[in-house]
């Protein structure tokens, strides 16, 4: 029986490991060094397949764990439950096993790996070591047949000297031992899916007898911002002096050699002229260090970061940081990132707005932190650790203060800034997440201060005693406000907000427009990236993405795990645009538009607009009416006037704004719109009115129908129905399903939040209310036809809601008013409902949608601004917004017309000057709320209208926040909606534009 127990021994986090160094790659001269690559010909990645064999617990293993046979293949780096393995699991807080420190379950996997190499000829007499970046929970080497070391903590690097291991002249055999848990797990209670494994690269490295171990290089800036400063140090072995070289691309700014005492090279270097690093500025230089058998490159970015009083400073300038955070995570390889997703996440957060990440809740792959350094983000490293799952059963301090668990967290936190410490992008160290506070934080904070000066940030310490500034989770927009107006307080960090699950975040405006008033208010990490969606793929080919549970597995926390901003093959959810908006560096208001005066104030922090393009367009319903281009400078953090030659438009009209790069950085693509803002112009002249051609309007009524012909429009209502029941253009049916009202949505992540709103409306019978009919009356008067129809709603068992009017008001040229009004009889005070609106069906051939109002992508009350307005056209089936976890979807706010048509042009506009929220759907409400998957979604039948007067807002509930009380749609009086009905055949109608003037006017 195997008869080590490290992995289960709080004392010990590893064995025969070596120092944690910054990240390096040995080369044997300058030009390998400066290629910053891993291609050496003292490196070889040993990723690839792998020999495996996967046992079911420790209790499998023989005492000779080499002699065990590995019959199985598997990618390294993989995790293995991506690859066949194991069970696939999601928690959040619960821990997946019993909370039993240090012992951990008998049923702990193993996944045994197995490969072999040659030393290649490079290495010959020389120091071998194996390096291995991530894996989870802990392992035992042996090479050769022979145990060459152990470590745990999954994401930080842990390198073996395994030379006296080692043949040159034969094949060498490496077995590895992964251990799905370890004593080490209990602080891995991260909020993710559950992977094993070898899940980072494995490098087999050379080193000559006389080496560089070493270079911490940590670069500052001094006050005059011009000024260079470098505290360096290089550790050696058996090396007599280093040459150091200081690079601007392949200038040589400075040359320096510089003898070792004590095995290092130290010394404190000032350089003027040096252009700062910021995350708008990412300048880089280089450090060459060489000796006689090695040569070694570190990117320098000289920036100083600061906290002054309560505001953070970067390089003397207060900052704002506009973040999110971030996990590894991929949709086929679980936690494994390729290079190429690593690039395209930091583009992405680039490309949004965006200047800060979170390595949410544990270092990430160091090569990100080289990109970040490259494009520009600031970095909130955090430490391995996450043991929230203690709340379940006992203090969330229980870990923090018990003093049996220091010595991991000091490790954990020590290796995490000796691996990270040389990044520029760096910017706080942060303590772990979700673990309590007490004891352990504060060793640990100590140990870290003694190795670097950056701010630390942790959120459990809630009063600042140990972390530099104070930092609230899921902080409401009041709220924030609230400890914004604190005096003689340390800066105020929101590291997680704007929990982005499914349909929203809301408020994301509210809560910049508070952060950029107070300076306290240092930013947020929007929580979080990309959604933990596993793909896969149903018996009839149909792929979806599965959350927690979808494996059978228990614990488990749901679709939890599928709350970020992008979709698992990283493409935007409406949040993510919504977002992007909402950071916009540049934002405008008309200060004088008679004029042409505009007001731009730049939320750069070291870019003069003076580096951007503007191009303006005055337009009305997506209409260009006149543009031009117009050159701009404005200082960051300041506010200009520019004057606009705005001409001649109708009422109505907007102003866009468009700003764009004149030198396009690297990490954009040509033509990357920076901003673009619209603005509502309340001047101009009166816009064309469609003529719409008078008709002949005749009434037919009986006990059980109304029948209003409206020249070749016939429109039927019936007792039965409740209400309208079908319109006929032509003899072509335009309604499948009643007029009827719709205070229901299918419900968000947020409607069943912590407030359980959704639990509140089904409970009320919102989505199963039944209409007594009281009033269906007919008149002719004044050459107009009116019909009353009312209501009463209400649910089985329970007394009726409101009562629901409807007045339709047959016009002489076509033009159908409607007035519904809704009535309140028993609604609690402080329930806001989902929506006030109607609905009604369409045959299935009615499958296209034209509309003015915001677009192209969805849009509800607290999440709009970044949907302009203008005149957009979609299929029917493309408003769908694909939620992995199916909700309420393809909202449409301040709509002033729609039109929902067929091919052959026959259609039903509705208008009204009020604005109003749309959506049309080839789906129910009904199935909607019943599907869990997207593939359990049925598509393609009966086009669904649904018309809101007031659509209800989103918040954050899901984690954080309700709505915000003044966006909350409440009932406490009648309110009643206008809308304008007319039929249409889109082969010979008016303009849209022209249409909705005469409609609404």
């Amino acid at each position: 029986m195997f008869n080590r127990n490290e992995y289960r021994d709080l004392n010990v986090v590893a064995d025969l490991r070596l120092p944690m160094t910054t990240t390096l790659v040995p080369h044997g001269d300058r030009e390998g060094a400066l290629s910053f690559s891993r291609v050496s010909p003292y490196c070889v990645n040993l990723n690839g397949t792998w020999e495996f064999a996967f046992l079911d617990s420790p209790l499998a293993l023989p005492a000779d764990p080499t002699t065990l046979e590995t019959p199985e293949r598997i990618t390294v780096p993989g995790s293995w439950e991506m690859q066949g393995y194991g069970q696939k699991q999601y928690t959040n807080v619960s821990f997946p096993f019993p909370y039993d420190p240090p012992h951990v379950p008998d049923e702990n996997p193993v996944g045994v790996y197995r490969t072999w190499f040659d030393l290649p000829e490079a290495f010959q007499n020389r120091q071998t070591r194996l390096r291995f970046e991530g894996v989870d929970s802990c392992f035992y080497l042996y090479v050769n047949g022979t145990y060459a070391g152990f470590s745990k903590t999954p994401h930080l690097a842990a390198a073996f000297d395994i030379s006296p291991f080692v043949k040159e002249d034969s094949r060498n055999e490496l077995l590895v031992l992964v251990f799905q848990m370890s004593d080490g797990s209990y602080l891995e209670d991260q909020d993710k899916w559950r992977h094993h494994g070898i899940f980072r690269d494995v490098l087999l490295t050379s080193h000559a007898s006389e080496r560089i171990e070493d270079v911490i290089a940590i670069a500052s800036l001094d006050g005059d911002n011009q000024t260079g400063t470098l505290e360096l140090t290089v550790k050696t072995t058996d090396v007599a002096q280093v040459k150091l070289s200081l690079l601007d691309d392949k200038q040589v700014l400075f040359e320096k050699t510089v003898k070792t005492k004590q095995g290092e090279a130290k010394g404190s270097y000032r350089f003027a002229g040096i252009t700062p690093w910021t995350a708008e500025t990412p300048r880089l230089y280089t450090l060459l260090v060489e000796s006689n058998h090695q040569a070694e490159a570190v990117r320098l970015g000289f920036r100083r970061v600061e906290i002054v009083g309560e505001r953070l400073l970067i390089n003397g300038v207060s900052v704002k940081l506009k973040g999110v955070n971030r996990h590894d995570t991929h949709e086929t390889l679980g936690s494994v990132m390729p290079y190429e997703t690593l690039y395209e996440d930091a583009l992405i957060i680039k490309r949004n707005n965006m200047n800060a990440v979170r390595t949410a809740h544990y270092p990430t792959d160091p090569r990100f932190l080289d990109i970040c350094d490259e494009v520009g983000l600031y970095v909130i490293d955090e430490a391995d650790i996450e043991c929230h799952g203690v709340t379940r059963f006992d203090s969330y301090d229980l870990m923090a203060v018990d003093p049996i668990w220091e010595k991991q967290f000091v490790d954990r936190g020590v290796r995490m800034v000796k691996r990270d410490r040389n990044h520029a992008s760096v910017i706080f160290w942060s303590l772990g997440n979700e673990s309590g506070y007490g004891h352990n934080h504060v060793q640990m904070a100590e140990a870290m201060r003694q190795l670097d000066s950056r701010p630390i940030h942790y959120e459990r310490d809630e009063q600042g005693e140990t972390a530099d500034m104070i930092s609230h989770m899921y902080t409401s927009v009041p709220g924030i406000i609230a400890l914004a107006k604190q005096k003689n307080q340390k800066p105020f960090f929101l590291c997680e907000y704007a929990h982005a699950m499914g349909l929203g975040p809301g408020n994301l405006e509210d809560y910049w427009q508070a952060i950029y008033k107070y300076d306290r208010l240092i930013g947020g990490c929007v929580w979080e990236m990309v959604d933990h969606g596993i793909k896969q793929v149903t018996a009839d080919g149909q792929e979806y993405y599965a959350y927690g549970g979808d494996f059978g597995e228990h614990p488990h926390d749901g679709n939890f795990c599928v709350d970020a901003l992008l979709y698992p093959d990283r493409t935007p959810h409406t949040g993510m645009k919504e977002y992007r908006h909402v950071l916009r560096p540049v934002r405008a208001h008309i200060k004088d538009e008679k004029a042409g005066k505009i007001s731009l104030r730049n939320y750069f922090d070291f870019t003069d607009l003076s580096s951007l393009n503007l191009t303006f367009f005055v337009e009305k319903d997506g209409k260009v009416i006149s543009q031009g281009r117009k050159d701009i400078k404005g200082a960051p953090g300041r506010q200009v006037t520019i004057t606009l030659p705005l001409g001649e438009y109708p009422k109505g009209s907007h102003l866009r704004l468009r700003f764009t790069f004149q030198e396009t950085p690297a990490w954009a693509e040509a033509g990357h719109v920076v901003a673009e803002e619209q603005l509502p112009l309340a001047l101009g002249y009166t816009p064309v009115k469609a003529t719409l051609p008078k008709v002949k309007l005749e009434l037919i009524q009986d006990a059980r129908a109304i029948i209003v012909h409206s020249g070749q429009a016939v429109y039927q209502f019936t007792r039965a129905g409740k209400g309208l029941t079908n319109i006929t253009l032509q003899g072509t049916q335009l309604m499948s399903e009643p007029l009827t009202l719709n205070m229901w949505r299918a419900t968000t992540d947020n409607d069943r939040g912590f407030a359980r709103m959704a639990s509140r409306w089904l409970e009320r019978g919102l989505d199963k209310l039944m209409l007594r009919l009281t009033q269906f009356e007919a008149e002719e008067q004044d050459e107009q036809i009116i019909v009353n129809i009312a209501t009463v709603a209400a649910p089985k068992s329970l007394r009726p809601v409101l009562t629901f009017n409807q007045e339709f008001v047959f016009q002489k040229d076509g033009q159908v008013k409607l007035t519904a009004e809704y009535v309140p009889m028993d609604i609690k005070e402080d329930m806001y409902l989902p929506r006030l609106g109607m609905r009604f069906s369409m045959p299935a051939h009615f499958d296209r949608v034209r509309w003015l109002g915001r677009g192209p992508h969805e849009s509800y009350p607290d999440m709009k601004t970044g949907a302009h307005f203008g005149k957009y056209a979609m299929a029917v089936k493309d408003t769908h917004e694909p939620y992995v976890f199916p909700q309420e979807n393809g909202a449409h706010a301040d709509t002033s017309l729609l039109m929902v048509y067929a091919q052959a042009g026959q259609g039903l506009v509705i208008a009204s000057d009020e604005g109003f929220s749309f959506s049309a759907h080839d789906y129910t409400v009904e199935q909607l709320e019943a599907a869990r998957h997207t593939y359990e979604l049925p598509r393609g039948g009966d086009t669904q209208v649904l018309i809101d007067g007031v659509m209800g807002p989103l918040g954050t509930n899901s984690c954080g926040p309700e709505p915000l009380e003044e966006d909350r749609l409440y009932l406490r009086a009648p309110r009643a909606f206008r809308f304008t009905l007319k039929t249409i055949d889109a082969q010979t109608m008016p303009e849209l534009s022209q249409l909705k003037e005469t409609l609404i006017n």
